[in-house]
């Protein structure tokens, strides 16, 4: 009886310790995989616009906290060509560019905070191809008559420079960009450290099972 009550205590404290490791595993697989990440960003990465944007909005899946939220427009040389700060509502972050952007590449930095207080950091590009501070071109030189002033001198015809055919092609929604930043620990991590607590927990019953069996 004695040793049937060793092994009794025995086995269930190793139950116990496994069913504490699965909820531990459990615990920690669950904040890994709800945590927020990027789904989309307008102007997308890599995008080529005809002129420029007028705001830059990025969507979350989960509400980011508006007290932690930052988003800049860079150039090629890393100066920030907007002066506003980027606002937060729900799931969408929002940097409005109240004045337009010349033509060059640029690229998108942002750091935000979930509401699990979960940081996300990323960057993307993206292209304006046409100049919208540029002069409208004129299309000829006005003369006394009215036939001088609708007709266009073939200089000024050559000069007006037509915006490139691929500028539109890349659509403004993309799926998060690859360089994002969400940390956390993979899945995969934690299914190891479970398989081997659930080996060690059968080798130590198997264990005391032989030297019961033994003695």
């Amino acid at each position: 009886m004695c040793k049937m009550g060793v092994m009794r205590t025995t086995t269930r404290g190793l139950l116990l310790l496994l069913l504490t490791g699965f909820l531990a595993v459990g615990a920690g697989v669950m904040p890994a995989s709800a945590h927020s990440r990027l789904i989309s960003i307008t102007p997308a990465d890599g995008a080529s616009l005809p002129a420029s944007p007028t705001e830059v909005v990025l969507t979350f899946n989960e509400p980011i906290d508006p007290q932690f939220v930052t988003v800049r427009i860079t150039d090629s040389e890393g100066g920030n060509v907007v002066g506003q700060d980027a606002t937060a509502k729900g799931t969408k972050v929002t940097l409005a560019v109240s004045d337009p952007i010349a033509a060059g590449t640029y690229s998108v930095l942002y750091r935000v905070v979930s509401a699990d207080s979960h940081p996300i950091s990323g960057s993307t590009k993206f292209t304006v191809a046409g100049d919208p501070q540029a002069p409208p071109a004129t299309t000829g030189t006005t003369s006394g008559t009215a036939s001088g002033a609708a007709t266009p001198t073939p200089t000024a015809s050559s000069s007006v420079a037509s915006p490139p055919a691929a500028s539109a092609a890349t659509g403004d929604n993309a799926a998060a960009p690859a360089d994002e930043e969400s940390g956390g620990t993979p899945i995969w991590v934690w299914f190891i450290v479970f398989a081997a607590l659930v080996a060690a927990i059968g080798a130590t019953f198997y264990a005391v099972r032989r030297d019961e069996s033994q003695s």
